[in-house]
């Protein structure tokens, strides 16, 4: 039976990332809570979507090379669900800014009338941050993007390293892989389980930023659009007070566009060179991995 304190350390190696992220940064935010959760669920389901592309595989008795079947569809499944979790979210994003907006629209009507019926006229502050702004700064992509990521991580490292963790604990001893026989496979697993980890913070993010440049490039819109990526999160400033002004959205457009420096390149292209990258990244990550399992040093 492998020692407690063995057990305990890889499981706090292995779930480090996530966990470290989830109770540092997202706990504290009931809306971060929530993507964090619908994201675990989109890692659920693109483990039953792997699942169901390789059964009409199952029956070829392909041996040690099934794992380069498994590895496909496991990178080509999470890559789907990280992309479709990403186009829901922004679907309800765009819901909640519109709600928003025309809650802000009528405070903004009531307050003009409110003024008017006691002769002082508009004394609305414009430096004070409207509701939409408040929410920009609280839920946007970067942070979204790394609860997501965390959503993504820690289920992760549960299916890739739950189960193994889980068998240690039984009375049969400690298992040692013909590949790697200097540590146990259970802090061999954990080593690649924490790795992992990171690595799947950083292709949500990556995803975010991909699927946002290809939605602002369907759209063609930046300054009145009712979703706004988390570089632009001043963009609709100037729009509270006129939101039919030309100048105001040639104004938020430049602004926009000196904000975004980090960008590969803003259109359809550069969003999918992204996600292309993060399949790649993906891939090569997973491949990596096929000596641990196949490879017999001794």
């Amino acid at each position: 039976m492998t020692s407690f304190a063995l057990t305990l350390g890889c499981a706090l190696l292995a779930f480090s990332p996530s966990l470290s992220v989830l109770l540092l940064f997202a706990y504290s935010k009931a809306q971060l809570v929530i993507i964090v959760t619908t994201a675990s669920f989109f890692q659920l389901l693109s483990c039953l979507l792997s699942a169901l592309l390789h059964l009409p595989f199952k029956s070829l008795s392909l041996g040690a090379q099934d794992i380069f079947i498994i590895i496909p569809t496991s990178v080509l499944s999470q890559a789907f669900a990280r992309c479709a979790f990403v186009h829901c979210y922004h679907k309800v994003e765009a819901v909640i800014q519109k709600s928003i907006r025309r809650h802000e629209v009528q405070n903004r009507r009531s307050s003009q009338s409110q003024s008017d019926q006691n002769g002082t006229g508009n004394q609305s502050d414009d430096d004070e941050p409207t509701e939409s702004e408040q929410l920009q700064l609280e839920l946007n992509d970067a942070s979204s993007g790394i609860a997501a990521g965390v959503g993504f991580a820690f289920f992760h490292t549960v299916m890739l390293y739950g189960t193994l963790l889980a068998s240690e604990n039984s009375r049969m001893g400690t298992l040692y892989q013909d590949s790697c026989t200097i540590m146990p496979s259970i802090f061999n697993s954990a080593i690649m389980a924490f790795f992992f980890g990171i690595m799947d913070i950083i292709w949500v993010l990556m995803t975010f930023y991909g699927m946002r440049r290809i939605q602002l490039s369907k759209t063609n819109v930046i300054g009145n659009t009712s979703y706004i990526s988390s570089g632009d999160t001043n963009v609709n400033r100037n729009n509270n007070s006129n939101v039919n002004s030309p100048t105001s959205y040639s104004r938020n457009e430049q602004q926009a566009s000196n904000e975004q420096l980090w960008t590969v390149q803003r259109d359809n292209t550069g969003g999918k060179a992204i996600l292309v990258l993060v399949v790649l990244t993906h891939f090569a990550a997973a491949f990596a991995t096929i000596p641990n399992q196949t490879m017999a040093l001794n």
